[in-house]
């Protein structure tokens, strides 16, 4: 099974929030694949595309990345470079501030 049809499906399905598993990847590009399983290894940067692609197709709510990471810090630094130049403006990069809610009721429930 490929990591990105795995995360295709989940974002066409609405989910809001998708974990990764990071490692190192022999060709200095860091790699995602879930451990012991049956998925392929496929570069982290293709992921983040694929996302940025599918994340808001069937909702308009944020998708939380789980990083789970395993990388050495130059390939860390690498994945931060990925998410911003793949991602963009899409990414929070930033405290949110003064526009920080004080509730957080269901997007659902309407007044």
């Amino acid at each position: 099974m490929y990591v990105c049809d795995v995360v295709f499906r989940a974002l066409m399905k609405s989910c809001r929030c998708v974990e990764l598993d990071c490692w190192d990847g022999a060709q200095g590009e860091p790699i995602i694949y879930h451990g012991h399983t049956l998925t392929s290894k496929v570069l982290f940067k293709d992921v983040i595309k694929a996302i940025k692609e599918y994340a808001f197709k069937t909702s308009e709510y944020p998708v939380i990345l789980s990083l789970e990471n395993h990388c050495t810090l130059e390939q860390q630094k690498l994945m931060a470079k990925h998410m911003i130049s793949i991602l963009g403006s899409a990414l929070l990069t930033s405290p949110l501030e003064d526009q920080m809610p004080t509730a957080f009721p269901s997007p659902e429930v309407r007044d």
